[in-house]
């Protein structure tokens, strides 16, 4: 296959702005280690083994609100996974702060992911090829450990939306901690939300696709499909190894719509429905005139099954078209997805997403405001901090720019970030209430002294995500004040300043160091 190769020659003072991005790096880390401090303060209230988030927490007279809901929850994991993330980055420029730190954060998760059995609960599920028993998460806490109701007002009380989310965090634990535990759990969610694709075919045999907002909706929305994308890439390349053997079963429907079972290497499955969902939310989702996407495709709310006892089997609903606003965590999952995908396929489809999602997100959600003379680029906010979820939603987003900036294929990520930088330090350093900020980062607090554990949580993963982002800016510039002899030779460096090839000519696409050049491959 013809390869394509484009060098960008860095015309920028390398030694000072290496220096700021390495200053810059350290203080992200440094704020979102205060925030998360702030928020584990604030908004959790028990004891190790019994402890719950608080929905709404006053950050003048400390008074909380009662639990909140998983994934709320979900969020301060993140957060965790993300600071972790970032001291790893960070730790061979900072040894210091990854030697304090880093088995603190460690434990805190463990804690906060032991403490998700209080969500979870059990139930049989009559889906549209199985009929099998799970272990999932509820929407609300229960009092007791693995007592969740999973099951009220005809399975509306467990979403896959939540599942994606938890899916996606178990996975980075797993990754950051080697802890097996985590993989294990975020393997049996992915399955399970694998269960809820609508494997029906059309008159034409092709599957409708898409995977229902939960096991009690029929509608299909872009937050419970685009969120386990990136995920079940993940859980590619982790069970992708030469051991790995056709070990799990499939459930689906064959070309006439009967029943089938295949035994299936998890690697090869988790990969082929990434491509599938990405393709199916793409199509039915994608808004051609904006380029980003819209929410869900409605549907009856009925649910329909055919036969019946041990033959149950979940039926297909038609969808209407689609519907609902634009938020930027819908986009987001999908650019993250394309990235992903991009990085296992090398497809020209997947590195054109990138380009155009970076492009017309940037267009379509960040809007110019000018606050003491200087232009910020303001993202989606709520009126208040007890309405609305867009601090979290635009975190979603943000997380999706660094891992879009690495590929080099879009300036619009690095000036997303930029943007994203600006408006949290402005923030920090003119709203900060005992390390907490408004959900209105350019024009403060108002007349409200609530704010959400939820909203903290987004604030603490964005900075930390934005030092992961610098840091690998000064790496890759200081890369390129390596010594002569170092950099004239055919090694290839990753941006953050890893000799990974002899040889360009063996390099995957992606964006790297050689000859003192920025070096774009695409294949």
């Amino acid at each position: 296959m013809k390869k394509i190769i484009a060098l960008f020659l860095l015309t920028l003072g390398i030694n000072a702005s290496s220096f700021a991005q390495s200053e810059m790096a350290v203080q992200n880390l440094k704020r979102a280690m205060l925030i998360l401090d702030a928020t584990m303060e604030r908004s959790f209230r028990g004891t190790d083994t019994n402890m719950y988030m608080a929905d709404v927490c006053d950050t003048e007279s400390d008074e909380v609100s009662g639990p909140s809901d998983v994934w709320p929850y979900t969020a301060a994991i993140e957060a965790h996974c993300s600071v972790l993330k970032a001291l790893k980055t960070l730790k061979d420029a900072e040894p210091e702060l990854y030697t304090t730190h880093f088995d603190k954060y460690a434990k805190q998760l463990d804690v906060l992911i032991d403490n998700l059995t209080y969500y979870r609960g059990s139930y049989k599920l009559f889906s549209y090829a199985s009929s099998r028993s799970w272990s999932v998460y509820a929407v609300p806490r229960a009092s007791e450990r693995n007592k969740a109701n999973v099951t009220g007002d005809n399975l509306k009380y467990n979403v896959y939306d939540d599942q994606m989310w938890i899916a996606r965090e178990l996975i980075r634990a797993y990754l950051l901690t080697g802890k097996e535990s985590y993989l294990e759990e975020a393997t049996h969610l992915t399955d399970y939300v694998l269960d809820g694709w609508d494997c029906w075919r059309d008159s034409n045999g092709e599957e409708y696709g898409g995977i229902t907002w939960g096991p009690g909706y029929n509608s299909k929305h872009a937050c419970s499909n685009g969120p386990i994308i990136q995920p079940l890439v993940w859980l590619h390349h982790i069970y992708a190894t030469p051991e790995e053997k056709a070990n799990c079963n499939y459930y689906y429907r064959d070309k006439d719509n009967e029943l089938a079972t295949a035994l299936v290497k998890r690697s090869d499955l988790y990969l082929d429905f990434a491509k599938k969902i990405y393709a199916w939310q793409k199509k039915n989702l994608l808004n051609e005139d904006t380029g980003v996407y819209w929410d869900m495709l409605g549907a009856d709310g009925t649910l329909k099954y055919v036969d019946s006892g041990l033959k149950k089997r979940r039926a297909h609903v038609d969808n209407g078209p689609h519907v609902g606003n634009a938020f930027t965590y819908n986009t987001g999952t999908m650019l993250a997805g394309a990235v992903e995908l991009l990085k296992a396929t090398n497809s020209t489809e997947y590195s054109n997403d990138v380009k155009d999602l970076a492009t017309k997100s940037f267009q379509n959600f960040a809007r110019p405001k000018r606050v003491s003379g200087k232009t910020y680029y303001q993202w989606p906010t709520d009126d208040n901090a007890l309405q609305g979820f867009n601090a979290w939603f635009d975190n979603v987003l943000m997380r999706a720019y660094v891992d879009a900036d690495v590929t080099g294929l879009s300036t619009e990520s690095n000036r997303s970030l930029e943007s994203f930088q600006a408006n949290l330090d402005y923030a920090f350093e003119h709203f900060n209430r005992h390390n907490m900020l408004p959900i209105n980062l350019l024009s403060g607090w108002g007349d409200s002294s609530k704010t959400k554990g939820f909203h903290q949580a987004s604030f603490a993963a964005e900075y930390a995500m934005l030092a992961v982002w610098q840091h690998r800016k000064a790496q890759a510039a200081s890369v390129l004040k390596a010594d002569y002899h170092q950099l004239m030779d055919d090694k290839a460096y990753t941006m953050d300043g890893r000799a990974v090839s002899n040889s360009v000519d063996t390099l995957p696409s992606g964006l790297y160091i050689w000859k003192g050049q920025k070096l774009l491959v695409k294949r």
